[in-house]
């Protein structure tokens, strides 16, 4: 495959773009089944050599956009050649390359929290229905995606979905088919398999798999190295935080759910840790912040729209439930980006009542373009910023002025030994700027 050969591999995306053109091109024209599959198995690998260069932070979206485009295509030619006189062994090589395909269109979606594209499961499920005598190989493919598919993807932070890969890779062949308990996998159905189901002909049990997650668990809590495979990949403290969250979702039965009550409203989100701490709370005026840095002795106010002052985005949301300790909130036609699970981001109440509260993104899924929902867990108020006073055998907490707030002497409290000073010779220092969770 010389035009293959010659893409230009420099300029990726230009690269995968003439690639995905070929494809398409490709399963226009008449060809027997087997140097269709000859050929796509030429465009599979350089497939996903080119698109390993878009897995990368920040590159989620475009990457999505790119496998959804190219193995989308390339499936689409495996399926094109599962014709009634194709040989076994080439059926076999057909279905594990479209099956292989369509995993990475799913991987890609879980990657940018975007959904899969309809009916993805259901052709799964039928091309590994479609074998009669499947190779191991092969069940292992298909066993692999179907745990992905059930590791709550789109809970997951940035980074989790390949790391989740990579630990199915070392530990998924523990879990094994069969048709009497698991997970049951629904042929018709359009997700990967359904706990506590009990009329499906086809099961995936994890029982020896959660064993060895346990087992895995346990090493990286006593600091023990990981596998080989596994080290070279996966940072230890992501492989611990995904064990504990794949320990549940791989575990089959009724999951416990805390009670949610569906409200309406509004919420205002902030996002970034660094945006959160420029909040002003208070302030009547949602839009309004303050610059928390200022340098000792500094007596400058910073006002709204200075010149330097990078103003926190402010985007309303509107809350579709809440639970005990957080909301699930959507938002329509967003301007920008959403806020991605694990990260920081400030919530508040429109109205002006309360102050900003601190949470953190959970889940994310985006329903339409422009439109996405977010799970959040609220944490508590906002760091707020105070003034730590020093004087004569005391020191005392009391909100900025800068805040927008009038101070407020708080309880005394003894300093270190260091700090204490006689009242003659006693010079406080000039204000210690510090931060404290708000009361």
């Amino acid at each position: 495959m010389a035009w293959i050969a010659a893409l230009p591999t420099a300029e990726p995306g230009r690269a995968i773009a003439l690639l995905a053109q070929s494809v398409r091109a490709l399963n226009t024209v008449l060809l027997d089944p087997v140097t269709r599959i000859s050929l796509l198995r030429h465009y599979e690998s350089s497939a996903n050599d080119l698109a390993g260069v878009f897995v990368r932070p920040g590159l989620a979206g475009p990457m999505a956009r790119v496998a959804t485009t190219v193995h989308s295509e390339i499936a689409q030619g495996y399926q094109m050649a599962l014709e009634p006189e194709l040989g076994a062994e080439w059926r076999l090589l057909a279905v594990e390359g479209a099956m292989g395909s369509l995993a990475e269109v799913l991987r890609a979606a879980y990657r940018a929290y975007v959904p899969a594209p309809p009916g993805l499961w259901r052709r799964l499920h039928a091309l590994f229905d479609s074998v009669a005598n499947p190779t191991l190989e092969l069940e292992r493919l298909y066993i692999g995606i179907v745990l992905l598919g059930l590791s709550d993807p789109y809970a997951l932070p940035a980074g989790g979905v390949d790391a989740a890969w990579r630990i199915i890779a070392e530990i998924g062949e523990r879990a094994v088919l069969n048709d009497a308990s698991g997970f049951a996998i629904v042929a018709g159905a359009d997700k990967p398999a359904e706990p506590g189901r009990a009329d499906s002909k086809l099961f995936l049990d994890t029982t020896s798999l959660l064993s060895e997650l346990t087992r895995l668990r346990d090493d990286l809590k006593a600091r023990r190295s990981l596998p080989p495979r596994l080290a070279s990949n996966v940072l230890p403290d992501l492989a611990l935080r995904l064990c504990t969250i794949l320990g549940e979702t791989w575990r089959p039965g009724p999951r416990r759910r805390s009670l949610r009550v569906r409200i309406g409203g509004e919420r205002l989100v902030c996002q970034g840790l660094a945006a959160l701490q420029r909040l002003r709370v208070g302030d009547a005026s949602a839009h309004r912040f303050v610059e928390l840095d200022i340098p000792w002795g500094g007596a400058r106010t910073p006002q709204t729209g200075d010149l330097g002052l990078a103003l926190p985005r402010v985007t309303t949301w509107t809350i579709q439930d809440a639970g005990r300790t957080g909301l699930w909130l959507s938002c329509t036609d967003l301007d920008g980006p959403p806020p991605a699970p694990g990260t920081w981001i400030g919530v508040k109440d429109p109205s002006g009542a309360g102050s900003w509260q601190a949470a953190t993104v959970r889940w994310l899924r985006r329903l339409r373009p422009r439109e996405y929902a977010i799970g959040v867990a609220l944490l508590g108020l906002a760091q707020t910023e105070t003034i730590l006073r020093i004087g004569p055998r005391r020191a005392t907490f009391a909100a900025s002025s800068v805040a927008g707030s009038p101070l407020r002497a708080a309880a005394p409290v003894r300093p270190p030994e260091s700090l204490a000073k006689t009242p003659s010779t006693a010079v406080g220092p000039p204000p210690v700027l510090a931060r404290r969770a708000a009361p």
